[in-house]
């Protein structure tokens, strides 16, 4: 059996159809479920981005022992155990943090990716001048802030193949082409819905068929979304969000269509999860924290942050079956060894 462990960050689990989203345009994960187990208590663990990569890749509780720090070289890692196993291991992603310049998360992966620009990420530095979309009181970090840089690194992007999720789905299919009939465990990490939100505009549309006129807070700040933001433009802000699950959606679609296409559907196990999810104006805050200036200030872990989809389907299953076990991201590493016949260490 094969494996493949798809991430999408900030994922919440009542924005796909499948989990009661109903105003949510997800197609692909929808019809994904129908033949997956569909675990309706998954939650997060350690929290957020780059915690909750430990927990997936060492299988331990992060967050008892270390706070969002780089992978430790002592750490025993799912990718090492699989390639001791004989397994062929690779990862593909544009999530910055985890696999940043020391952080170090892509450790023992025989094939590796980081598809570059996502957020802050030091890419590209032209044009030198750029437009912020809003107010920079309204987004986070201000002025000089991630959106600055998100925006110099997507400045030459010219349709909806230049978007984060297309890359990485692409090298990941490339990949499979390439190494199929070898027995493997692929890790594809994305880094969407995360902010900033600017999903083409077909996705956009879906959620605002008349358009909208006002400002675009495509990385607001993490706060009381009344002391800055207008009620239109926190609406416009929740549909800029469904929009990049959409695009999320049909992106992983793609993904499936190509495994089938290349006769893998047959032997290989998916699962599809997130770290944590965000509020979108939910009890009165916009982001997953507070964060004014220097001040950090954690926020009540809501279902809206704190639950998240977990979905697998196992090669031949036919039928959606729901579970109501309790699952969180540290059970990942488990299961991916247990499913692939490897003891765990």
């Amino acid at each position: 059996m094969n494996v493949i462990l798809i991430i999408s960050d900030s994922l919440r689990a009542d924005h796909v159809g499948c989990y009661g989203g109903e105003h949510i345009h997800t197609p692909h994960l929808d019809r994904f479920a129908q033949d997956a187990v569909r675990f309706e208590r998954a939650h997060c663990g350690s929290f957020p981005t780059v915690p909750c990569r430990n927990d997936i890749m060492t299988g331990r509780w992060t967050f008892s022992y270390k706070p969002w720090a780089p992978l430790g070289d002592h750490e025993v890692v799912l990718s090492e155990t699989l390639n001791k196993a004989g397994y062929l291991t690779a990862l593909f992603a544009d999530t910055p943090h985890p696999f940043a310049p020391g952080f170090n998360y892509q450790r023992g992966f025989q094939a590796w990716e980081l598809i570059r620009g996502q957020e802050h990420d030091a890419w590209k530095t032209a044009p030198a001048t750029v437009n912020l979309p809003c107010s920079a009181d309204k987004l986070r970090g201000g002025a000089g802030g991630a959106t600055l840089k998100y925006l110099q690194n997507v400045a030459g992007r010219r349709g909806e193949v230049d978007y984060f999720p297309a890359r990485t789905i692409r090298a990941a299919e490339q990949w499979l082409e390439e190494n199929r009939g070898r027995p493997f465990f692929l890790y594809i990490d994305l880094f969407d819905p995360h902010e900033p939100w600017d999903p083409p505009p077909r996705y956009l549309a879906h959620y605002e068929p008349e358009g909208y006129h006002g400002e675009e807070v495509i990385y607001p700040r993490y706060d009381r979304w009344d002391t800055f933001m207008t009620e239109g433009e926190l609406t416009h802000c929740r549909n800029l969000y469904a929009g990049e699950v959409s695009m999320v959606d049909r992106w992983i679609g793609r993904l499936l269509a190509t495994m089938d296409g290349l006769g893998l559907g047959e032997d290989t196990a998916i699962i599809v999860t997130s770290d944590h999810g965000f509020y979108l104006g939910e009890h009165g805050y916009i982001g997953k924290s507070l964060i004014r200036g220097e001040h950090y200030e954690s926020l009540p872990l809501y279902p809206e942050v704190s639950r998240v989809p977990l979905l697998i389907r196992l090669p031949g299953a036919q039928g959606a079956t729901t579970s109501r076990a309790f699952a969180q991201p540290v059970d990942l590493m488990p299961t991916v060894l247990d499913l692939l016949d490897v003891p765990i260490e």
